[in-house]
């Protein structure tokens, strides 16, 4: 009789900080965000007075770092630039991004609120990427080359050892020119609609920051 009183009270107060937890996380201080993305122009359309040499206005929080394809080639990608020359970077076809699945690193988290994955394909010629910043959920898009994939199931797959995902059907074609792009918790931030991607076919100039780049 205890075990039975003691279970129907444990089960409705673990149902209630289930609750708790998924309100939560779809509460997020980024409305005001989201709404001025909404209404935002793209990268390559607002109007700036200077750009650096390579074609870029930063702000406050924009970061860089180095993506080695599997052909050796590096990429180096820009993250929350405040806007792109447009004689300087174009914007990633979307015919070049597919959406693959979602999932994580693995943990229990990641049934509540897992993260959304694209592959992109980048074109032979750049010699850059830049990614506009996350509007519904708070980060930046993450970008990564893939060095090694494993099929764990009929649907799922582990890239690079970290990523576990449930994939869509049938799985896309993998070449040396594709990365893996995570957008986040929020479907909305959808790669290339929501989430901006560009490239750039110029020769970079020296980034000094503080990822080193």
């Amino acid at each position: 009789m205890k075990a039975n009183r003691l279970l129907k009270t444990f089960i409705p107060v673990c149902l209630t900080l289930i609750c708790i937890i998924v309100f939560v996380s779809f509460q997020s201080p980024d409305n005001k965000r989201a709404k001025l993305c909404r209404s935002a122009k793209p990268l390559t359309q607002i109007k700036v007075k200077n750009y650096n040499d390579n074609g870029i206005k930063l702000r406050g929080g924009t970061f860089f770092r180095k993506v080695l394809l599997d052909n050796k080639k590096e990429l180096k990608v820009v993250i929350f630039p405040e806007a792109l020359s447009p004689q300087t970077w174009s914007k990633i076809p979307q015919t070049s991004i597919q959406y693959i699945g979602k999932g994580g690193d693995g943990n229990w988290q990641e049934w509540l609120r897992p993260d959304y994955f694209y592959l992109l394909e980048v074109p032979p010629e750049a010699t850059g990427l830049a990614f506009g910043r996350l509007c519904y959920r708070n980060g930046d898009a993450e970008v990564e080359s893939i060095k090694n994939l494993t099929k764990a199931s009929s649907n799922k797959i582990v890239i690079n050892n970290k990523m576990h995902l449930s994939h869509s059907s049938p799985l896309p074609r993998i070449n040396s020119y594709t990365v893996i792009v995570n957008t986040g918790s929020n479907r909305l931030d959808s790669l290339g609609t929501q989430t901006e991607v560009y490239f750039t076919k110029e020769n970079l100039k020296t980034i000094v920051s503080k990822t080193g780049l």
